[in-house]
C-alpha cells in the first residue's frame, strides 16, 4: 500500500467503484471474447485463428473513431458500447467479404451476452469487501461505470449484485464517459453527498482517478500492470490488488 497524498482523515459518506476490471475480472471478459470469436468463426465458416480474430476485432473496437480511445471523449458525441461493438462485429466480417444481415445483427447480440454470462467472472474477494462496506450502515456504496444499461442490468442479475449497491450510474444514462465531470456528478446526486466527502477506487488512472480528483474526491488506484509511475502521482493511494483496500477502506471509515 502507497499513500501519495497525505491528507487528514475526515468523514466520509459515499464508496464508489469502477466495475470491469475493479470488481470483475477484466480477464475473464477477454476470455469471453475470445470464445465470440470461436462462435462467429463456426458460423461463418471463417479461415483464422480466434486469437488472431480477437486481435482484428479489438482493431476495430479500439479506435478514436469508437468510445474506448477517445483522448477527448467530450469532443464527441455518445456513442453507447453496443453501437461500437456492433461495428466491430460489421468490420471483422468485411475483411471476408461477408455482409451482415438484420438476422446476423441479433444472433451476435445474443451470442454477445451468452458467453459473457458463461465466461466473465468477478474477482474473488468483490463479495467481501461490498459485504464488509455493509456493515457501515451509513456508508453509501456506488457504481460509477462506463457500460451500457442493459449489459450493466443483465450482468448485475447474474452476479447477484444488484441489491448490495445503493446507486448504479452508467455512461449510457448520463450520455457521457469517464473522467467527464457529468458522470461523477450524477452519481454524487444520488448519493447526497460532495466529492470530499467520497472515495472512488477504480483500475483506470485517467478515467476514475482523474475523474475522481477533478471532484475532489478520494481514489484508490488499483495499478495491476503500470508498475511505479511517478508521473501518475494524483491517486491517494496505490494498490495492485482489490484485496488490498479493505485495511485502506477501514482506516478511512471508520
Amino acid at each position: 500500500m502507497q499513500k501519495t497524498n497525505k491528507k487528514e482523515i475526515k468523514r466520509y459518506k459515499s464508496v464508489f467503484f469502477d466495475f470491469g476490471g475493479t470488481l470483475m475480472n477484466a480477464e475473464s471478459d477477454n476470455i469471453a471474447h475470445l470464445h465470440m470469436m470461436e462462435d462467429i468463426i463456426q458460423k461463418y465458416n471463417l479461415s483464422v485463428r480466434p486469437e488472431d480474430l480477437v486481435t482484428k476485432y479489438n482493431s476495430f473496437l479500439f479506435t478514436k473513431e469508437m468510445t474506448l480511445l477517445d483522448s477527448y471523449p467530450e469532443d464527441k458525441s455518445f456513442t453507447p458500447l453496443r453501437e461500437s461493438t456492433k461495428k466491430a462485429f460489421i468490420g471483422i466480417l468485411s475483411e471476408y467479404n461477408v455482409r451482415p444481415s438484420k438476422e446476423d445483427y441479433h444472433w451476435f447480440k445474443k451470442m454477445y451476452f451468452e458467453n459473457h454470462k458463461k465466461y466473465v467472472k468477478l474477482f474473488p474477494e468483490t463479495l467481501e469487501i461490498i459485504k464488509h462496506l455493509r456493515n457501515h450502515k451509513s456508508i453509501h456504496i456506488g457504481i460509477i461505470s462506463d457500460i451500457d444499461n442493459d449489459y450493466q442490468d443483465f450482468q448485475f442479475k447474474v452476479f447477484g449484485i444488484k441489491e448490495m449497491f445503493d446507486s448504479i450510474t452508467t455512461s449510457e444514462e448520463v450520455k457521457s464517459y469517464k473522467p467527464e465531470s457529468k458522470i461523477f456528478q450524477v452519481a454524487l446526486k444520488k448519493a447526497g453527498c460532495r466529492g470530499e466527502e467520497s472515495i472512488m477506487v477504480g483500475d483506470s488512472y485517467k478515467k476514475d482517478i482523474i475523474g475522481g480528483k477533478n471532484m475532489g474526491m478520494t481514489t484508490i488506484w488499483i495499478n495491476k500492470f503500470s508498475g511505479d509511475d511517478t508521473d501518475k502521482d494524483k491517486a491517494d493511494f496505490i494498490v495492485k490488488d482489490l484485496k488490498e483496500i479493505s485495511p485502506i477502506l477501514d482506516k478511512l471509515i471508520k
